[in-house]
């Protein structure tokens, strides 16, 4: 019993000296990722939201990357069985003999433990493992989707930022007003342009997950002044 405890520990500190000589866990998997925190009151830039809607749709290069590494490690681990069985027996028996005047009887009892571990590899699956195109597969489609993502939250960016870059109602007043243009006219052209900054923002934070700051929404329209 303590010879196959011995040897189990063995394999156990075999395996995961393996699994660390092959980089895994990642370091990067001892938590989620969280985007890099800011000084309060300023917006976030485009990489920190590019950033926080990869991590948030659980799409990094990193968690594609491990999918590949335990696909790799896992033809070195073997399949594992262990059986534990108990046997209760009794035998019993006749001794003849002509001197004796009476035949004793011979009863004896069996009552035993036995453990039994195996661990089986597959030197197959030590040289390939087939997991692994599946594992590869599955990073080439989160990397399309991590395109998607980025594509879409630079797109909503750079769209909010030209709405703050457009002059509103109250500098085309200031440099003449508006030649064709009715007061009524300019304030719902604001209003809506306030509006979309107010999407854009919303859009943002639940792709991401990174909030904007107060002053960045009504204030910074109202004034025609960008971040």
């Amino acid at each position: 019993m303590n010879l196959a405890r011995g040897q189990a520990v063995v394999l156990v500190a075999l395996m995961t000296g393996l699994l660390a000589a092959m980089g895994w866990p990642p370091a990067a998997f001892a938590g989620e990722p969280d985007v890099p925190g800011r000084s309060a009151g300023t917006e976030p830039t485009v990489e920190e939201l590019c950033r926080g809607a990869v991590a948030l749709a659980l799409a990094e290069p990193e968690r594609a990357r491990s999918f590949i590494i335990r696909a790799r490690a896992a033809g070195w681990l073997p399949e594992l069985r262990f059986r534990v069985f108990r046997r209760f027996a009794r035998t019993e028996g006749l001794t003849l003999d002509d001197t004796a005047t009476t035949t004793p009887v011979d009863v004896s009892g069996v009552d035993d433990v036995r453990y039994e571990w195996r661990a089986t590899w597959d030197l197959s699956r030590i040289v390939f493992n087939p997991d692994e195109l599946q594992a590869h597969a599955e990073a080439l489609r989160m990397a399309d989707v991590r395109h998607d993502i980025q594509s879409l939250v630079i797109r909503l960016y750079f769209e909010r930022r030209r709405l703050l870059a457009s002059p509103s109602r109250a500098a085309g007043s200031g440099a003449g007003g508006a030649a064709n243009e009715t007061e009524t006219a300019a304030e719902s052209r604001d209003e809506r342009r306030r509006l979309r900054l107010l999407e854009l923002e919303a859009q943002l934070e639940a792709l991401s997950g990174v909030g904007f700051p107060p002053a960045g929404g009504a204030n910074s329209v109202t004034t025609g002044v960008g971040p």
